[in-house]
């Protein structure tokens, strides 16, 4: 992983899965343990596409945090307030300003963004998780 290690953050991981030559992302929380629902969705994204899915992913699941929610609580217009806080046009106040000294996402990535964390969701759904997020 290029840059400098997040100590105390949930990160993102790259892991090697079969025979050490395919590369995998996950999602690890401060102790180095694996969060189970984030692994289990990125899995279903191998492929080429699970690396921009997890730092999409770890993004989302630290500002939850930020924002004292999580899974299990966040509503949909939390996720409205998400996704303004990253760059999307949004009416009215989304909180506290998100990944401050960073650029807004482009369209592309927002609506990426959108679709992955709609699949989150969807898996999370009927764990009793995110309930009508999905």
């Amino acid at each position: 992983m290029a840059g400098r290690p997040v100590i105390g953050q949930i990160r993102v991981q790259e892991v090697a899965r079969g025979d050490g030559r395919r590369r995998a992302y996950t999602i690890v929380r401060p102790d180095g343990g694996v969060c189970a629902m984030p692994d289990r969705f990125l899995r279903r994204c191998e492929g080429g596409t699970d690396r921009t899915y997890a730092y999409v992913l770890v993004d989302h699941l630290r500002w939850l945090e930020s924002e004292a929610l999580t899974t299990e609580t966040v509503a949909f217009p939390d996720l409205e307030r998400y996704m303004a806080a990253v760059g999307a046009e949004y009416r009215g106040p989304f909180g506290t300003p998100w990944r401050e000294g960073k650029r807004h996402w482009g369209q592309r990535l927002l609506a990426a963004a959108g679709a992955w964390l709609k699949g989150f969701y969807i898996l999370l759904g009927p764990q009793g998780r995110g309930p009508g997020v999905g």
